[in-house]
Parts: structure tokens; C-alpha cells; sequence
């Protein structure tokens, strides 16, 4: 029998760079539970943890029930690095992510740019915006 890591092949592009690795699917069926974990732990350690998914219910429902004298409020801006947007849920890419919102009219962004944490503050008679710098380990 033929060793089955043999048909494990490094992929390399037009310039001889490697981009990637052939495991086939038999090998890979048997292999899969046991490698995902450690391909997981490695791309952390590479790109960063995976950013977990914007609370868009929470906005909606902020939407569904706003009550205030003045429009819903998209436009966004970062005091730490000037990127701004009027409206952040059509960028694209998006300049901001949303990473909390509260039916009191508390809306929190983090910049993509800079990483800081732009929170908005909606009022009966209008918005306050505060941004905080990125703390170090964060």
C-alpha cells in the first residue's frame, strides 16, 4: 500500500510562492475532526479572533421603537482618527461596526480604522458622542 501522505501537496502560484495545501478528501474526512482545532488556534494566532456578529436585532428594535423628536441618527464619526460616515450600515467597506444597542438610545461603535469605541448617547431633544481611544491589550 502506498504511503497516503504522499498525496498531500504543497500548492505554489505562477512565481513559486506557496498559497496553499492539497489533502485528499479521504484523508481529510478521516483527518478533519482532529485538525480543525489546531487550524482554528493558528488563524487566531495569525489574523486576530474572529469578530463576533453585530447585535442588529438590538438596533432594529431601537428603530422599531424610536421616539424621539428628532430622524434615526446613522451618521457616525470617530473623534480619535476623523473617519466618519453618514451612514454606517451602507459602507461598504464598513468604516464602523456596531457592538451595542439599547432600546434607552445607548448605541456604541468600534472604528475600524483606529479600534476606538464611539458610543452615542440619544436624548428626547438630541445626541451625545463620545469617543474612547483603543486601550492597550484590548
Amino acid at each position: 500500500m502506498a504511503d497516503p501522505l504522499i498525496s498531500v501537496q504543497t500548492l505554489y502560484s505562477a512565481t513559486g510562492e506557496s498559497v496553499g495545501v492539497y489533502i485528499p478528501a479521504e484523508l481529510w474526512a478521516e483527518a478533519e475532526a482532529e485538525v480543525l482545532p489546531g487550524l482554528q488556534a493558528a488563524q487566531e494566532r495569525l489574523y486576530g479572533p474572529k469578530p463576533q456578529a453585530e447585535p442588529m436585532q438590538d438596533w432594529e428594535l431601537l428603530v422599531a421603537n424610536w421616539d424621539f423628536k428628532y430622524p434615526v441618527d446613522m451618521q457616525v464619526s470617530c473623534g480619535q482618527c476623523g473617519a466618519s460616515t453618514l451612514n454606517w450600515q451602507e459602507d461598504e467597506p464598513r468604516r464602523f461596526r456596531l457592538k451595542a444597542a439599547s432600546l434607552g438610545g445607548l448605541v456604541v461603535f468600534e472604528c475600524l480604522s483606529c479600534k476606538a469605541r464611539i458610543s452615542k448617547r440619544h436624548f428626547k431633544d438630541g445626541v451625545t458622542t463620545e469617543t474612547t481611544p483603543r486601550r492597550e491589550g484590548s
